[in-house]
């Protein structure tokens, strides 16, 4: 007897094949109303729709069998140069196939799928015969089938039951690494009459019959390839006479087929390779591979670490040479393993493409116009996760060039072009990356169009789009909510669509940038890396913490002198062979507090990063190294922060902060800090003293100047002094009435809040009791000159000048 979990694998593999049928089914069928006399294409299509009628009958979807046997007698129809395929059939067979897709999402989901209503589709596809006859007789036609149909045998309801009931709670992820296509040609079957005990004699024979061949097509993947195509011919015509008995037994009709348009069908394209060995993975174990790969590139950093330590403490050691060979061995082993399991989720970016000749002909139809899709380097691959992420972005991509860019035939016509447009996509791989295109030979972007529409909205002023470059001008396209169109359409026009490409795109950690040309068209460029799991990144330390940088977005590192930065509109920039960069602190976009190293140095150490086309340099304190990082998620509460994309294990077991590129250059355009300015003023708090008193003749202080001649004293009578002059010591006259209000006065300006306040007193014993709540920090005498060198020895410690208490 046939088991639940041979049953729930057959289920798997139905929703497997049908899933990869309906989808090459949008592409064949676009194909196909291009060349309707096409018999090879014809005939694959029907084979298509075959496959899934019979499949569908065994598992007992009755109203995906009968869908699908609609959709074989308009093919025959075809086949038989009956009628002739026009858009309106197409669009008929189309909508059917929508049909199938929400019936399959439903079989997915586990659900019934009794309540979706095919009479619609079928009234369409009997229309496009030319049969009304039976276009009023549909649903009665169905519930006397309901009637009339013998019931199946308990057993094999239950099982069905059992099955449908437990079929995919989380729908599993399956990638087929290689697609063995099994032609099947149906038979014309014969009018039979059987009692309702050989009808369900039959149908347990032919369910048993039907596992047992399941059973061996799976083993004879297992086989060699000699053995692997003998036994795929034979399950093919062993599925073949199945499907058509299973028919015949279980609707009880004659189904006519004749092969008119040749004698002999050649082989499908996919046939070729049944020579290949192939199985079916289950992508969750990839992903568990990929960790565990991932976890190995952090051991292998901390061995490659520790063998480093060894060789610089033990030269010309056998033991730290030997250390060091099997660290470079596993290194080697790791990075080709890593790459190994990478190519196992790699699949063609085709899978995405293939399914735009269909929205190509759809939105085509619906604005009247004429596309020609034209696509390349459709088996150039990409993560599997990628994969699916870039769809969405795609269609928007290719709505607004059809809609927006594109011209209708007449006006293509006037401008002495072709009246089928060109919409061409794209791929290839650049190194760690992945370069798509979408490009058009339509109407071009209209930058004055493209500001107007962002003046009117209020986005940018007149001054501003004045001093915008063509690539700021063609970015504003991506802003939420913005559109040049000047009504809103089912297509487009909402101000969504890019503002969800660029979105989708930087998720990715990808760029994308915009060529355009007016009346030449529109390039969309797209630049993604392979994969997100493992990166190379460049290590730099900013206020004693350790942040990685992607090196997909570093250009280059560069050490400059403070002379060389420049200033432009109040900011600071660096002029790097003609170009000009803008410059701004890490720790400042970080919040963190600023690196005394960078500050005090006459060189620092800039990093070139760059966004889409926008170049930013990041000023750090000292660049460490070049690493392989596996990106670690932050979780759920620091998941958000901005500027951070992840986070890393290093080899000595320290967490590092990957750096969000993206995000750190949005950031930057919106805060002004000038580098020299605020390094100059922090040189200039650091060197200036100010001493603050009242009385008339200041020569008790001048030993002031004597004992800290290292400093550029200034002497007034009050604080004003410290907005101009922000000082690091300031030296106060507690004689003052008002000393402990000038106290708290230095504390709250910005400039003097870690200020180091110094107390001149005259009588050492009450004004230690007497500001012992304040926030000075020491206490000179005046008469004594005590404490003198302690404070001097405190000041060079940098002890920290807010220290509360004398």
């Amino acid at each position: 007897m046939t088991s639940f979990n041979e049953m729930d694998e057959i289920l798997r593999d139905f929703i497997v094949e049908t899933t990869e049928l309906l989808e090459s089914l949008d592409e064949d069928l676009v194909a196909l109303e291009k060349s309707p006399t096409d018999a090879d294409l014809l005939n694959k299509v029907f084979r298509a729709f075959h496959t899934i009628k019979g499949s569908s009958s065994f598992l007992g979807f009755e109203k995906m069998t009968e869908l699908t046997h609609k959709l074989e007698d308009l093919l025959n129809s075809l086949r038989r140069f009956e009628l002739e395929l026009t858009p309106s059939i197409m669009d008929a067979i189309l909508m059917s196939v929508d049909k199938l897709k929400a019936m399959l999402e439903a079989i997915k989901q586990n659900q019934s799928i009794d309540d979706i209503d095919i009479e619609q589709e079928i009234h369409k596809l009997l229309k496009a015969q030319n049969k009304p006859s039976q276009i009023d007789t549909i649903q009665k036609d169905s519930e006397e089938k309901l009637i009339e149909e013998p019931s199946q045998p308990q057993e094999s309801k239950e099982l069905q039951e059992q099955v449908q009931e437990s079929v995919i709670e989380s729908e599993n992820d399956i990638i087929k690494l290689q697609i063995e296509e099994i032609q099947e040609e149906p038979v014309p079957a014969k009018k039979t009459n059987l009692t309702d005990e050989e009808l369900n004699a039959e149908i347990q024979k032919l369910l048993e019959q039907r596992i047992k061949e399941d059973k061996e097509r799976r083993k004879a993947k297992q086989q060699n390839n000699k053995t692997q195509e003998t036994k795929d011919t034979q399950t093919s015509k062993q599925s073949e006479r199945i499907d058509t008995q299973t028919l015949t037994q279980s609707k009880v009709e004659e189904v006519e087929s004749q092969k008119i348009m040749s004698n002999k069908e050649p082989q499908d394209k996919s046939k070729q390779d049944l020579d290949k060995q192939t199985i079916r993975v289950d992508v969750k174990k990839l992903d568990d591979l990929m960790d565990l790969a991932g976890e190995l590139v952090l051991a292998k950093n901390r061995l490659v670490r520790l063998a480093n330590i060894v060789s610089e403490q033990n030269e010309n050691d056998d033991i730290a040479d030997s250390l060091s060979n099997i660290s470079s061995q596993i290194t080697l082993v790791t990075t080709d393993l890593q790459m190994a399991i990478m190519k196992t989720r790699m699949v063609e970016i085709g899978k995405v493409f293939n399914k735009f000749p269909r929205v190509v002909r759809d939105i085509c139809r619906d604005l009247n116009k004429e596309v020609n899709l034209v696509i390349e380097g459709a088996e150039t691959e990409l993560d599997k996760s990628i994969v699916e992420e870039i769809n969405e972005p795609f269609v928007h991509l290719i709505r607004n060039a059809i809609d927006h860019g594109i011209e209708s035939p007449s006006e293509r016509i006037q401008k002495g072009k072709n009246k089928i447009g060109t919409l061409k996509l794209s791929a290839s791989q650049e190194g760690n990356h992945i370069v798509i295109s979408v490009e058009d030979d339509g109407r071009g972007m209209d930058k004055e169009k493209i500001k107007q529409k962002a003046i009117e909205n209020g986005i940018i002023t007149e001054q501003e789009a004045s001093l915008m470059s063509e690539n700021d001008i063609f970015n504003l396209v991506f802003l939420p909510g913005f559109s040049t169109a000047n009504q809103v359409s089912s297509i487009s026009g909402r101000g969504v669509g890019m503002d969800v490409v660029k979105t989708n795109i930087e998720k990715l950690n990808g760029i994308i940038t915009i060529k355009s040309q007016p009346n030449i068209g529109t390039k969309i460029i797209i630049k993604i890396p392979l994969t997100l799991a493992i990166i190379q990144s460049l290590l730099v330390k900013v206020a004693g913490s350790l942040f990685a940088i992607p090196l997909a977005n570093v250009i280059e590192t560069v050490r400059i002198a403070l002379s060389d930065i420049e200033h432009v509109q109040n900011k600071d920039v660096l002029r790097l062979r003609g170009s000009i960069v803008p410059l701004v602190y890490l720790g400042d976009i970080l919040r963190i507090s600023q690196g005394k190293k960078t500050l005090n140095k006459d060189e620092i150490y800039v990093v070139i990063v760059s966004s889409a086309e926008k170049q930013l340099g990041l000023v750090v304190d000292a660049l460490v190294n070049q690493e392989e990082v596996v990106i670690k998620p932050l979780g759920n509460y620091l998941g958000k922060v901005k500027s951070i994309a992840g986070a890393t294990i290093m080899g000595d077991g320290s967490v590092a902060l990957i750096l969000d590129v993206v995000s750190i250059v949005k950031q930057a355009s919106k805060l002004s800090v000038n580098i020299a300015s605020h390094t100059a003023d922090q040189k200039e708090f650091l060197q200036n003293a100010l001493v603050i008193s009242n009385k008339a003749n200041l020569e008790e202080f001048m030993f002031i100047k004597e004992n800290f001649a290292e400093y550029n004293i200034l002497f007034s009578d009050n604080i004003a002094s410290l907005y101009s002059h922000p000082s690091s010591i300031v030296f106060l006259d507690l004689s003052m009435p008002n000393a402990i209000d000038l106290i708290n006065d230095i504390r709250e300006l910005p400039a003097t809040k870690k200020s180091y306040i110094v107390g001149l007193s005259e009588d050492l014993q009450s004004d230690k009791s007497r500001f012992e709540d304040t926030s000075l920090n020491a206490l000179i005498g005046l008469n004594q000159k005590s404490n003198i060198e302690n404070i001097k020895k405190l000041l060079n410690k940098k002890i920290n000048p807010a220290k509360k208490g004398v």
